[in-house]
């Protein structure tokens, strides 16, 4: 069988001793002479690989990129989340994603931020101590449309409205 990447294929190196006889290991450990044959370049560098399906066979085209929600744990595509940040230690939503720092995404749900919430997932994946003030966020979500309830003409839904 051929393999797969045969530009990548070097042949082993043999450090030759003083004497003449082949030392694999010449003072160097055996990481240092697999990463010189593994990562004689960067893997962007080389271009695609013949024996992977091309995008439209199925495959994600890579045109969003996709997160996962801090409070339901949910991957999603990043348009339908909201990105938020830490500011002086209040958690304030990014929804431009323009705002410094690392950024954890989230549901325009609010079960998904009272969620986050019960689960400590904030300071976690935002990698802060201690608790954070989240009313910033739930404002943001109750200012744009987000149900702290469902509606009663929902279909399927078991209330009576009268």
């Amino acid at each position: 069988m051929a393999h797969r990447h045969p530009q990548r294929r070097r042949p082993p190196q043999r450090h030759r001793r003083g004497d003449g006889r082949g030392s694999r290991n010449h003072g160097y450990g055996v990481g240092r002479l697999i990463g010189d044959a593994l990562h004689s370049q960067p893997a962007h560098c080389q271009g695609p690989t013949p024996d992977r399906p091309l995008a439209g066979s199925g495959a994600r085209t890579g045109s969003e990129p996709v997160r996962t929600c801090v409070g339901c744990r949910n991957r999603a595509e990043a348009c339908g989340l909201l990105r938020v940040v830490v500011v002086d230690g209040v958690l304030t939503p990014d929804p431009r994603r323009r705002l410094p720092g690392r950024g954890a995404w989230l549901h325009l749900d609010p079960e998904c931020l009272d969620r986050a919430e019960r689960r400590s997932a904030f300071p976690r994946a935002l990698r802060v101590q201690g608790p954070l003030d989240v009313a910033a966020v739930r404002f943001h979500l109750q200012a744009h449309g987000a149900r702290e309830t469902p509606a009663l003409d929902t279909p399927g839904s078991k209330v009576d409205p009268s």
